[in-house]
């Protein structure tokens, strides 16, 4: 399959650098001391993948690191650089036992720093939603873009930023859940609307231990939002079945209607969220049933 290009790409980040700083006049591509090299403070990603850094390192001591760093020089330390794009590479070089690593040095404020991390991340395909979302918050907090301007600067649409941020308003426990991949974003994201966080991890539970989907969570959270909050129906309201209704749907933590007919005969309606949370159901019944 061939990977769409992200927006701008790393490509158009790194290609024509400028000038090289003092001392390296004339040069564009250097190859620098890898204990001159210190992380970037604005690296996105927090967590890396060991076997695939053991891989790296194999591939790094067979050929070489053949795609360079990206620094810039750090300000704090004399004749030091700072990472700015190729953690994963810097680390493996390091663990194949290099000295010494080709780099390429570019003039970068903080906000130029954390963007192009952030990018060469997202370019790659392998940032977390969470890592994610909190350098994008960290673009609109600490360096007051909006998200317009973000979405614009990554090469991702404004409701992509937006979805991925909200991420970051569930509880800490669902935040959690999303990093260790229990819950994909598109399982949690629905979660937002509702509206106390007890439902919010009552249904991300559910969700993990139903093994619901994106779509079935999505009607999940509709279906546990108040009555008053969902679409008005034209149809007159019974207030006794109304509380009926509302009672099952929070003991069911699903949607229920009760439809009545004349002479008193009716049904009850119970959602299910996909062939998974069916079975559960069911399961859940029959045990009744058997008590």
């Amino acid at each position: 399959m061939v990977r769409k290009p992200l927006g701008r790409g790393l490509g158009a980040l790194i290609e024509s650098p400028p000038a090289p700083p003092s001392g390296h006049t004339g040069a564009s591509l250097l190859n620098v001391p890898i204990d001159r090299i210190f992380p970037s403070p604005f690296q996105p990603r927090t967590k890396f993948d060991g076997e695939r850094l053991d891989e790296l390192a194999r591939s790094i001591e067979s050929q070489g690191l053949i795609e360079p760093l990206v620094v810039r020089l750090d300000s704090a330390r004399s004749d030091t650089y700072q990472l700015i794009a190729g953690e994963r590479r810097l680390r493996a070089a390091r663990q194949a036992g290099l000295s010494v690593v080709p780099v390429v040095v570019k003039e970068l404020d903080d906000r130029g720093a954390l963007e192009m991390s952030l990018v060469e991340n997202l370019a790659r395909e392998d940032l977390g939603p969470i890592d994610e979302a909190r350098a994008l918050l960290r673009l609109s907090r600490e360096f007051g873009l909006s998200q317009e301007e973000i979405a614009r600067r990554i090469g991702k649409s404004r409701p992509y930023v937006s979805n991925s941020i909200r991420l970051l308003d569930l509880p800490e426990e669902i935040v959690e859940m999303i990093e260790r991949g229990e819950l994909t974003p598109g399982q949690a994201r629905p979660l937002v609307a509702l509206d106390d966080e007890q439902s919010q991890l009552e249904a991300a539970r559910r969700i993990v231990g139903a093994r619901v989907s994106a779509r079935g969570a999505e009607a999940m959270a509709r279906a546990m939002r108040p009555a008053s909050e969902r679409s008005p129906s034209k149809r007159p309201i019974d207030v006794d079945l109304q509380a009926l209704s509302d009672s099952l749907r929070e003991a069911l933590k699903r949607r229920v209607r009760v439809i009545t007919k004349r002479g008193g005969a009716g049904r009850i309606e119970i959602e299910f969220y996909d062939d998974a949370d069916l079975t559960e159901l069911a399961n859940w019944l029959l045990a009744i049933k058997q008590t």
